[in-house]
């Protein structure tokens, strides 16, 4: 039960939401799919005067084109299931919808940008934007602006939304790439320890299919915000990895802070990086075999 007195708003424009979230700033607070707001409303952990709710707003589209998809901010994991496969690298994002922690419950009502936007360091979400180069579409007192998911998630919690903005949607687009994903959970219900997104080109002639060259792996849920490692300092001449060994030191070493919560200390998810990172790439090169 919600003990807060809260004044509901429905915006009908982008607009009028963004002069809501300008005027109330931070007594007010975002509804998208409500599954992180409504539980931390309820267990008193925030504490606004003002909601403003996202589903009159019109961003609840999915558009797939030769070049990307577009994702608005009200659409759902379930929403991203249900759409036709997305072209390229893209089709990631279904992926993680299929798996994402909570279940049924939380596909039928969470969203991609929800997630973005809440950035915890636990989520699969920040990392698989990041390693797909998605734009994230923002809108403010000062009009519309489009930032790089990599500089978007600034800290833990933390992204870039200055006062008054609003997260629209996000565009990610759909190069000819290999792809590979590996995720490390305790559980089916618990929060990912680490994942690990590998995006390859589509050859690498000079060694059959079997090297990294241009290989980039982004790591999430183990720092406070997503990493991305290009491979090519720990590569040999051929394009091929070093010991399974030195590739996890190497990967550790690039690791600053890890992110320390209940489900694995900091030095634990450290260790594991390179494994999942292993794993991705691994994942990546059969798509090519």
């Amino acid at each position: 039960m919600i003990r807060t007195a809260l004044r509901h708003h429905a915006p009908t424009e982008v607009a009028e939401a963004v002069a809501l979230l300008d005027a109330h700033a931070e007594r007010a607070a975002v509804l998208g799919g409500g599954t992180m707001l409504v539980p931390s409303l309820t267990r008193g952990e925030r504490d606004v005067d003002h909601v403003i709710d996202l589903r009159r707003l019109g961003v609840d589209a999915t558009t797939v084109t030769a070049d990307g998809v577009h994702i608005g901010a009200m659409v759902t994991y379930a929403h991203l299931l249900a759409a036709s496969p997305f072209p390229g690298p893209a089709h990631l994002l279904q992926r993680v919808a299929g798996g994402i922690t909570g279940g049924p419950q939380i596909r039928c009502q969470g969203t991609i940008c929800g997630s973005a936007a809440y950035a915890n360091p636990s989520s699969e979400v920040p990392a698989v934007l990041v390693a797909l180069d998605a734009t994230m579409h923002l809108h403010g007192p000062g009009g519309a602006r489009i930032t790089p998911a990599a500089a978007f998630f600034l800290d833990a919690y933390t992204v870039d939304l200055r006062r008054g903005e609003l997260l629209t949607g996000v565009t990610v687009a759909a190069p000819a790439a290999r792809l590979g994903y590996c995720k490390l959970k305790l559980a089916e219900g618990s929060w990912p320890i680490a994942t690990a997104a590998a995006i390859l080109p589509p050859t690498d002639a000079g060694s059959g299919g079997a090297g990294y060259r241009g290989a980039v792996v982004t790591l999430g849920a183990i720092s406070t915000r997503p990493i991305q490692l290009d491979l090519a300092p720990v590569l040999d001449d051929e394009g091929r990895l070093p010991s399974d060994a030195d590739v996890d030191d190497w990967v550790a070493a690039q690791i600053g802070e890890p992110w320390d919560d209940e489900l694995a200390p900091g030095d634990y998810r450290r260790m594991v990086a390179g494994v999942v990172l292993r794993r991705a790439l691994r994942r990546a090169r059969e798509e090519y075999q």
